[in-house]
């Protein structure tokens, strides 16, 4: 798989689950999202608050969105360690499986130079050793916070442990998961992105292919796209804050422009919207 050129976040509202009645509805949902945003190599999904009224608990609804994200990216291997079974997780079993690099089938070959997510089982003043999802465990020659989930490049078998080099997600080469990041209103949501180019999603927008030469001007390191939710669209957010969506927004687009249907729901907003910049600017 090639690496994306442009790093792309996406930021959802954290109202995205409420119009799902339970919470099998509202893990299936989720589940939707991670396996859009593996497709199209997101390396971020940024959750901010959108105030709306008809959530009763809109911090709830954003923590659970989260957890499952997280849940859904983390290699099979990891998740018993990193995710004590909770009630939120009760229907994980529904989540699709991502089948991305870093999450390795039980059978496959690994090698040395390969590279993999590990989590640190134990760690003193210069040794730490870490689950690989391997029969070997890993070892480090350096202090590390138990718990922590890192990437590693595998070494030489030494006796009856693997020697393991810390690297970043970076250096890897191939798309490596996405993370997700809480934040609060929509402002803090971009910044938190900290992205060279913000594109808002709208059926008031403008269409697509009327902005994508704009965008490819713009010599893009890193984008972020924003979606409404299942209540009220992202302009109507902006609006019930009091904020003017061109200072926020670098274009405003329309991405299923003469819809056949009287909403959209955010799920296949975001997937129609990935799925046409993938192809209007080349993968």
């Amino acid at each position: 798989m090639k690496k994306s050129r442009t790093s792309l976040s996406v930021l959802l509202p954290a109202s995205f689950l409420a119009d799902a009645d339970t919470l099998q509805q509202k893990t299936m949902k989720a589940g939707f999202i991670g396996r859009a945003s593996a497709i199209f190599h997101v390396s971020k999904v940024v959750i901010y608050n959108d105030d709306d009224s008809r959530v009763s608990n809109q911090t709830a609804e954003a923590k659970l969105l989260s957890t499952l994200l997280q849940y859904m990216e983390t290699p099979q291997y990891l998740r018993k360690m990193l995710f004590p079974m909770r009630g939120e997780l009760r229907y994980a079993g529904l989540l699709p499986p991502l089948r991305t690099p870093h999450h390795p089938l039980g059978d496959e070959k690994t090698k040395q130079g390969d590279h993999r997510e590990a989590v640190v089982l134990s760690s003193s003043e210069n040794r730490s050793i870490l689950e690989l999802g391997l029969p070997k465990k890993g070892v480090l020659n350096e202090r590390l916070r138990v718990g922590e989930r890192v990437t590693i490049k595998l070494g030489k078998l030494v006796g009856n442990e693997i020697e393991v080099e810390l690297v970043s997600k970076a250096d890897v080469g191939e798309y490596w998961g996405y993370e997700v990041k809480l934040s609060g209103n929509l402002a803090d949501a971009l910044k938190e992105a900290n992205a060279d180019y913000v594109i808002g999603t709208s059926r008031y927008g403008q269409n697509l292919y009327e902005a994508v030469n704009a965008i490819k001007s713009s010599n893009l390191g890193s984008m972020a796209v924003v979606f409404g939710g299942p209540h009220a669209g992202l302009l109507e957010i902006c609006k019930r804050r009091g904020i003017d969506a061109k200072e926020l927004f670098d274009v405003v687009v329309n991405t299923i422009p003469n819809q056949g249907t009287a909403t959209v729901r955010t799920e296949e907003a975001l997937i129609a919207t990935l799925a046409l910049l993938n192809v209007l600017l080349g993968g």
